[in-house]
């Protein structure tokens, strides 16, 4: 003889994943400037460190530009995470900071793979340096207005 379930169980289930959802949606929402934060101090400090190793004359290695390619990566899928931001101004500067940050980083790796005859020139790398902080900087003062 089968036991049946209380004909309550289904929406129970249904009721704690709605609340499981509406709670996650909003914990997404609040945590935006949070995690954009995050992402801004990572970019701006991974360049940072591109331009000091770049500087030393030592260089990247190969094997080293992932450590400065992954943190736009993830930058990226925060990005797509939150499409549904896209309209505020610190989204977009989050947006414009990336593609300045990978052009310098993908300077940088092509001036790396052309070896001794690609020269970088550090006047042009520092001024992309400061590009990526100063956008970090506007990126950051729209989110804490809540842009």
């Amino acid at each position: 003889m089968q036991t049946s379930r209380p004909a309550i169980f289904p929406s129970i289930l249904r009721l704690t994943f709605y609340a499981a959802t509406l709670l996650s949606t909003s914990c997404l929402w609040r945590s935006y400037a949070d995690v954009l934060s995050v992402h801004l101090d990572v970019l701006t400090q991974t360049a940072d460190k591109l331009y000091a190793v770049v500087e030393s004359g030592r260089g990247p290695t190969a094997e080293g530009m992932a450590e400065y390619v992954y943190p736009a990566q993830r930058a990226r899928g925060f990005l797509r995470q939150f499409s549904n931001y896209s309209d505020r101004p610190s989204y977009k500067k989050l947006g414009e900071l990336l593609d300045r940050y990978e052009a310098m980083v993908n300077r940088v790796d092509a001036a790396r793979a052309g070896g001794a005859e690609a020269r970088l020139d550090l006047a042009v790398l520092t001024a992309e340096r400061e590009v990526v902080a100063a956008l970090a900087e506007e990126a950051r003062r729209e989110a804490r207005a809540g842009k």
